[in-house]
Formats: structure tokens, C-alpha cells, sequence
């Protein structure tokens, strides 16, 4: 994969003076020159002292390009600094290794951070905010991204633990082959979810036994929240938790999980999807046996690259009830990394590493090549080329018009019986009354919400104007 460099053509008495080191580097032309033309070894002067940091994360889309990047920096501006990056890419080991790594003292200097534990380990001292790195590097980085940062998410206790870097939309996914072989043409693009079901009974009856009209993957609860609940904002309004009331409304979702109910009944959806994971899932996607689904931004990497897809797909926008909708498009922001606490003990260059990762340049290549959506307009201004990746185009238009999810109290509460996402897995395989299912969730969620101050409520309160369209 070619990665386009933009060189920052800093000696090193420059580095030293400049508040932040932005921008990708580039690989030395000659021996003992580094990307800024500082010779770092020249007329047998002693090696300069490495500092190692380290950094941890499980991106595993980003990897390709993240390590050339790390590569670069390495052999050009680190190597003038005397700093040397160790990145560490894992698997779904990831959140077992960190939760691990950090309750014996051992965590990395930085690792990607997930709003599942990121206040949990805020509780336990593992992590240390970003105020705490005092150095105009760290201050450089809050002011850039405090205007996108998430109160409860980015910012807890007034102070900054993680920084947003790029954006999840979401989309639907239309077969396009399957789409044609059932009769249907670009007209019958579902707007509502009763017209997703009746499109994918007449996939299904077309498939003969051989392609389904619609996926599932209940084996991963998150795709609940990610494929369904969280894209319905653009209709509900919110996700789960209505900020204007503050209160849980998970009956707003009755009517579209009444259609995904009324497709396994249909006999519409892929086998299997009771105990489907996503991986999966996406697989069976790729190979061309699915008619429609929904989709993450994430995703395109993944049908381009991981599991390339052996049909002819496009995107869509995300059907809603009615097919109206008065709400913005929800995104969700994507961190990526945190501060461990051994970074304390170099945070000037912990910080320099953080800042590199964070820059506008290299979230360009990743905005090139199709991986994600930077979060900050400059980072995709500042890209040399549009996207190459089939569907990302889609996934990234009119991120101007949209709302950026505020969090949700419903890990907060302690909630008695089985979780929101536990509730709808059981409703769409066995079924029952949604509505019925659904009020009792709502009472069982506001009533833990009562245990719940008022001004820590607060924290999670957001303007129904910034919703709405």
C-alpha cells in the first residue's frame, strides 16, 4: 500500500523550540540523515540516548499504515529527538491484556482507550489526564480537539483522558447482484423498515435456498447498538437515553425490531444468526449470500481489504420507520489513545508520540486510503487525494450536518435483570410482545436511574437543538 509522506522539515534545534511535532515523517535518503537533514551520527559523534515509548492498541484496520507511519518517525524525527516508538497491535486478547497489564503497574506508556473501562480505570489511578503531561505539547493537543471532546467520554472531573480521532458513520448495505436477480431496481432502496422486510422476502424467495435477504450476528451483542440502535437516532432522536427528559426510552425502537422480528419469521434471514458473530457475519456478506444490511464506516476497510467482496455492493442511507426523519445523522467519535501511568516518568517525549499520532498529516493517509473519517475537517482538507476505497465516499459525505453522540448513563446505572442489548437478542429469537418487553425494560432502566445524582446526571445532558435538523 503506497502511503502519500509529508515531510516536516524540522533540524533538530527547530524540534526542540516547536510547541508540537505534526506531520508524517519520511525515511532518511542517505545514511545518518534524518527526515529534517540533521545529520544525528556524523564525524563519529556518540549515539544519542533512545527513549523508548511504547504504545499499545488493537486498530487492527489501521495497522498497514499506522506501522509504516511509526517507521517513519523512527528513522527521521525520532531518531533526531532520541525517541523510539514500540507499537504493539493486538487481537480480541486486547481488552484482557490492558485491563491485566494496567491492575500490575505494567501498562504502556500509550494504548487506545474504550469508553467501556476508560472511567473504570479513571477510578483506579491507571490512567493520568492529559493536564497532568504539563508541556506545551499536551496543552497544544487539548486545545485542538477539547472542541469535539465528550463530556463522561474525553473529559471527566473537568480534565482530559483521552482525545477524539475519528468519526463512525453509518450506512446500509445493498447487495447489488442479489438486488437485480430479485426484480428490484435502485427505486426499491428501502426507506422505511417495512420496506426493508418486503425487499428481503423477495431476495430470499429469488435466492432459492442459496442467498438470504438480510443479516444478523446475534452472537455479538455490540452490533445492536452499533448497526440498529445507534444509527435510529437519525428518527428517535436519541439512543437509548432521551437527553431532553433524561430518561431511558428503549420503546422508541419497538417498531423496527417488530420488522426484524417479522423477517426471521419470514424466514428472510441467514441461518444461523442467533449465534452469529460479526466476522462472520461481514464473511457471508462478502460472499455474496446477503441481500442487505446495516453497515459502520469501519466496515469499508473490511469489504475492501479484510473480507473483499465478491459482489457488487453499494450504500444507502439507513432506512427509518417512517421514512422521514427530523433528527441529524448520529456519529459516533472514535479515541484513540490514553496516557499510562509509567508515562509519567517521560511525559515530554510520551507526549511528542501522542501528538505525532494525532496529527492532521497522518490522518490524511488514513482519510486516503479509505480507513477513516479524522474527526478534525483539517486532517481531511489537508489529504492529496480523494479516498479510494469502494463505499467510503458514501460513509463520509455530509459530516457537517451531523450530530456527535453524547454518552449515555446506561453503564452508569446498576441495572437489576438482563441488559437493553440481552433483551432485544431474546425478543429477536423468541419473540413476544415488543412493546410490552420494551416498557418494562424503560421502567427496570429509570428506575437505577434514580440512584443517580442529579448533578452527575447533569454530566450527561445534551440540547435537543443540536439534534435536530
Amino acid at each position: 500500500m503506497k502511503v502519500y509522506r509529508r515531510i516536516m522539515a524540522l533540524s533538530l534545534a527547530a524540534v526542540v523550540a516547536v510547541s508540537g511535532i505534526g506531520g508524517c515523517g519520511k525515511k532518511a535518503d542517505t545514511p545518518g540523515q534524518s527526515a529534517g537533514g540533521a545529520n544525528s551520527t556524523e564525524g563519529g559523534a556518540a549515539p544519542k540516548e533512545v527513549d523508548t515509548v511504547v504504545v499499545w492498541s488493537d486498530n487492527i484496520s489501521q495497522k498497514p499504515i499506522r506501522d509504516e507511519q511509526v517507521a517513519a518517525f523512527n528513522e527521521g524525527i525520532g531518531k533526531d529527538l532520541g525517541i523510539k516508538i514500540e507499537f504493539t497491535v493486538y487481537g480480541t486478547d486486547y481488552m484482557d491484556t490492558i485491563k491485566l497489564a494496567a491492575s500490575n503497574g505494567d501498562a504502556p506508556d500509550l494504548f487506545r482507550s474504550d469508553s467501556k473501562w476508560l472511567t473504570d480505570f479513571v477510578k483506579a489511578g491507571y490512567v493520568v489526564p492529559l493536564e497532568d503531561m504539563d508541556c506545551e505539547v499536551s496543552r497544544s493537543l487539548i486545545e485542538k480537539f477539547d472542541p469535539y471532546c465528550i463530556p463522561q467520554r474525553h473529559t471527566m472531573n473537568g480534565k482530559h483522558y483521552t482525545l477524539p480521532y475519528s468519526l463512525t458513520t453509518y450506512k446500509f448495505l445493498i447487495n447489488e447482484d442479489l438486488w437485480a436477480k430479485a426484480g428490484l431496481t435502485e427505486a426499491d432502496y428501502p426507506k422505511t423498515w417495512a420496506e426493508v422486510r418486503e425487499c428481503a422476502a423477495k431476495i430470499t424467495a429469488a435466492g432459492d435456498g442459496d442467498a438470504y435477504g438480510f443479516g444478523l450476528a446475534l452472537g455479538t451483542l455490540w452490533t445492536l447498538s452499533s448497526y440498529f440502535t445507534t444509527p435510529a437516532g437519525k428518527w428517535t432522536g436519541h439512543y437509548g437515553y432521551n437527553y431532553a427528559n433524561q430518561q431511558f426510552e428503549y420503546s422508541a425502537y419497538a417498531p423496527m425490531l417488530e420488522q426484524l422480528y417479522g423477517m426471521t419469521q419470514d424466514k428472510s434471514v441467514l441461518p444461523g444468526y442467533e449465534s452469529m458473530d460479526a466476522d462472520s457475519l461481514r464473511a457471508q456478506f462478502s460472499a455474496g449470500v446477503i441481500g442487505m444490511m446495516p453497515a459502520a464506516s469501519f466496515d469499508c476497510a473490511l469489504y475492501n481489504v479484510q473480507f473483499p467482496a465478491e459482489c457488487d455492493w453499494t450504500v444507502i442511507d439507513v432506512p427509518t420507520v417512517t421514512g422521514e426523519n427530523d433528527y441529524k445523522d448520529f456519529v459516533q467519535p472514535a479515541d484513540l489513545l490514553c496516557v499510562g501511568t509509567n508515562a509519567l516518568d517521560h511525559y515530554e517525549n510520551v507526549m511528542i508520540v501522542m501528538d505525532y499520532f494525532y496529527s492532521d498529516e497522518c490522518a490524511a493517509e488514513f482519510y486516503e486510503e479509505a480507513v477513516l473519517i479524522p474527526v478534525r475537517k483539517e486532517a481531511i482538507e489537508m489529504a492529496e487525494k480523494e479516498p479510494t476505497g469502494k463505499g467510503f465516499a458514501e460513509f463520509a459525505e455530509g459530516i457537517d450536518n451531523t450530530f456527535l453522540l453524547a454518552m449515555s448513563p446506561d453503564t452508569l446505572v446498576k441495572v437489576k435483570g438482563l441488559t437493553y442489548r440481552e433483551v432485544m437478542a431474546n425478543y429477536l429469537t423468541v419473540g413476544g410482545d415488543i412493546y410490552e418487553i420494551l416498557g418494562e425494560l424503560d421502567g427496570r432502566y429509570n428506575e437505577a436511574l434514580k440512584d443517580i445524582s442529579p448533578d452527575e446526571l447533569a454530566l450527561f445532558l445534551s440540547s435537543d437543538e443540536t439534534i435536530k435538523k
